[in-house]
Order: structure tokens, then sequence, then C-alpha cells
């Protein structure tokens, strides 16, 4: 249990849910339960008791299903003599946003059940005896009535245009890595032996160039100008030169005639191959060009966004790119929003295991990582986890520590959890330097 002095079972969040409930008879606690799907989604009207006052209902996507579940909740107030309506939904994907924003305009504040409580509250007996289509609903409407789940905030303003902005970067980066796999592929089929991927592969063969391919120009440049080796085992080593020189492209005479007499060790492929697999790897490489034109745009607005919020400091911190700044800032979102720390890491769904004897066995192996939450910022916050710790001493000393008992994933999380609170102090100080990580050494 934290230190912290504690008032309810369940801290802060059981406290006020206690408050606003306390004295009023449970008949006139009003629940409604919604699962959310793409394209309807189902409701379930209940009092605190448990008692269904509406039985499960879909309600379509459109401005009537909105309606019909409106006139529902005002038949139910009315028919009971509600004085609280508590509306909760799972956070499933972006599919819940729409919904939940018209209802808190109404205002029906809603809040949002952790689908993973659902998931195992499901399981309980009482929820197995439900038709198949009421089962979330009654699960997420029994964790309701208990005041579990965190209240709905939507995000506006300069924020919600940072968070589309940086999903879309993150769908856009996996079109770029996508489309670099199947270059690879073409050049598997059309140049073999001209990327070679792997330690144990370098050991056993000499590659063209020592550098990964992605990395080094001159390979790049090459599968542009002729990635045809037939062609290259034929060329001079100054035909070669004048072929990348027309494209604007550098290429030294050691390096041409290093290239040719590679090309000349390989074993050709059928000729109708390489034609086929050329065609498609120009059309490949121009739209990785688009991608990686759009990728620059995206983290460009990225930017200049994110120097109008209070996250910028954090781009002061050794190890923190601007884009993986404003990805954690897009994930966050209005600082406001929080109080402390911890519930933004607690919003990340990272959770690095109970501090308790039944998960102290096995060297920390047993503690399982729930991955629940928002995917985007627990994305974001362990991808700069991966770099503060390569370039923060306390954070790698914290981890290594950590991890000569625990498993990685365990120490990884941990260190993300100390990391978080540091930055946050950052953020709410506005003051990179405030914080001393370690002797003589500043952040």
């Amino acid at each position: 249990m934290s230190r912290k002095k504690r008032t309810h079972l369940r801290g802060e969040r059981g406290q006020a849910f206690a408050d606003k409930i306390r004295g009023l008879p449970m008949e006139q606690i009003l629940c409604v339960s919604l699962d959310i799907h793409k394209y309807f989604h189902v409701v379930m009207i209940h009092n605190a008791l448990g008692e269904i006052v509406t039985m499960a209902f879909e309600i379509d996507i459109f401005q009537v299903g909105f309606d019909r579940l409106c006139r529902a909740i005002d038949e139910a107030v009315a028919r009971t003599n509600a004085q609280v309506v508590l509306v909760g939904m799972e956070p499933t994907g972006h599919y819940f946003e729409n919904l939940a924003r018209h209802l808190d305009q109404r205002p029906q504040p809603v809040t949002l059940i952790n689908s993973f409580a659902v998931s195992r509250n499901r399981e309980q007996q009482m929820m197995r005896r439900e038709k198949d289509d009421e089962i979330d609903v009654a699960a997420i409407g029994d964790l309701l009535q208990r005041g579990e789940g965190t209240s709905f905030q939507p995000v506006s303003g300069l924020y919600l245009e940072m968070q589309h902005l940086s999903r879309v970067r993150l769908s856009k980066v996996k079109i770029q890595t996508a489309l670099k796999n199947q270059i690879i592929g073409h050049l598997d089929r059309i140049f073999p032996g001209l990327v070679i991927k792997g330690k144990l592969a370098r050991e056993r063969y000499e590659p063209l160039f020592v550098t990964d391919f992605w990395s080094c120009q001159t390979l790049q440049h090459l599968i542009r100008v002729c990635p045809d080796p037939g062609k290259l085992a034929r060329m001079a080593p100054q035909d070669l030169r004048s072929a990348f020189h027309k494209q604007g492209f550098a290429l030294g005479p050691k390096t041409a005639a290093k290239i040719i007499t590679y090309a000349q060790k390989v074993l050709l492929p059928d000729p109708e191959v390489i034609a086929i697999r050329c065609q498609l790897l120009a059309y490949d490489l121009a739209l990785l060009a688009q991608v990686e034109w759009l990728i620059a745009e995206l983290e460009d607005r990225l930017h200049t966004l994110l120097q109008q919020t209070p996250y910028w400091v954090w781009t002061q911190v050794r190890g923190l790119s601007l884009t993986q700044v404003a990805s954690l800032a897009a994930g966050i979102g209005d600082p406001t929003h929080y109080t402390y720390a911890a519930q933004v890491f607690r919003r990340s769904g990272l959770v690095s295991g109970r501090n308790d004897s039944g998960t102290r066995r096995h060297k920390g192996k047993g503690k399982r990582v729930v991955k629940t939450g928002d995917v985007y910022l627990r994305q974001a916050l362990m991808t700069a986890i991966m770099s503060l710790i390569r370039h923060q001493p306390v954070l790698h000393d914290y981890f290594t520590d950590l991890h000569r008992t625990k498993h990685a994933g365990v120490a990884r999380v941990a260190t993300a959890r100390r990391a978080m609170g540091i930055l946050w102090a950052m953020q709410r100080d506005q003051h990179s330097r405030s914080l001393v990580l370690k002797r003589g050494v500043e952040m």
C-alpha cells in the first residue's frame, strides 16, 4: 500500500466516487453501460443494485442512434427519479470517441472502463449466464456501479491536432517499414547477395559494404541507377561513375570498381525475373520517397505545435529527439488533465508487477506486464525509455540493477515509471536542470 495517507480502499478515485453517491438510495443511481462496436453499440441501463431498468438494446452510429440513446436515458431517469447518472464504456480504439464527446456535451459525463478489467470481470460466474451480446455490457455495468474506471476528458485544440498528426505519422512509418522490406525482397531476387543481413551471414560472407543498407547512401543510389548485376558486370568503372553523375550522385573510381567486381561474382537470376522486379522496384522506390516526404511534413508540423506546449522543455533532455517528445506529448495530451505523473503512467497501461509476496518469486519472472490503456501513449513511452536508458547514466544504472534479478521487460517498465516521474517534474517546473540525477551529472 502507498505510504500516502488513504481514506478509501481504492484511494482518491474511490473516495471521489463515494462522495458522489453518498446518501443516495441505490435505486436512484442510474448506470448506463455501453459496449462499443464499429458500426453499432449495445446499451443496458440498470441501477446501482444491478437491477435492470431498460433491457439491452442496440443503437447505430448515426444521429438516430444517439437520439434513441438519449430518449432511453431520459425515460429511465424519469421512471426511477434518478439523482445520479453514470455512463460507462470501454475505450475501444477510436470508435468510442465520437459518442463519448456527444454524451459529454449533453452533459452526461462518461467513465472509461479498462478493457482488461472488463475481460476479467466477464469471467465471473454471474456473467456466464448472460447472452453473448450482453456479456460485455453486463461486465461494464458491474464495474461502473462499483466506481471503477476513469473520467473521459476530451482532447481539444493543439493537443487534438497533435494527437491525430502523431497517429497518422505512426501509420505512415509502418508503411515505410513495409516498403523497405518489400524493396529488400526485390533486391534478393534481382541482385542476390547485395544485401546481407544478420550477424551469422556477415561472418560467413563479406558484404559489398559493411554499413547497413538503409544507412549506406551509395547502395541506395546504386539500386536507383542500375540494380541489374548483369549490366553492372559488363560496365567499365568510368561508365558506372558517369551513370551516377547523371543522376547527381557521387561515386569514386575505387568504389565503382569494387561494385563491378562484386557484381561479376553473382549467380545471375532469370533475365525475365530481373526485368519484372526492376520495374516493381522502381514503383516501390517512388512510393517510398513519397511516404518519407509525408512523414517529414507531419514531423515538421508536430515540432511546430510542440513549441507551443509545456512539453517543449523535454527537448533539452539528452536522449530524446524532437519527434519522440512530440509523440509523448500527443499521447499524454493536455497536462492540466493530470495531477501527478502516476496518472499518466497508469493511463499508458504499463504495469511492472504488484508489490506482494505472491509475485516476488522466480526472480520477478512471474510479474506479467498487463497491456491495457492507451496503445499510442504506451508505444511512445517505451520508445523514449529505450533511448533514455542508453543516454542517461542514472536510468541506465537503475535498469541494469533491476535486470539482475528481474525480467528485462519488467525492468524496462519500472524504469519507464521512474523516468515519467522525472520528466513530469521537469514539465511542471519548466526547468530541465531542476533535478540532479547523479552526483555531478544533470539531465
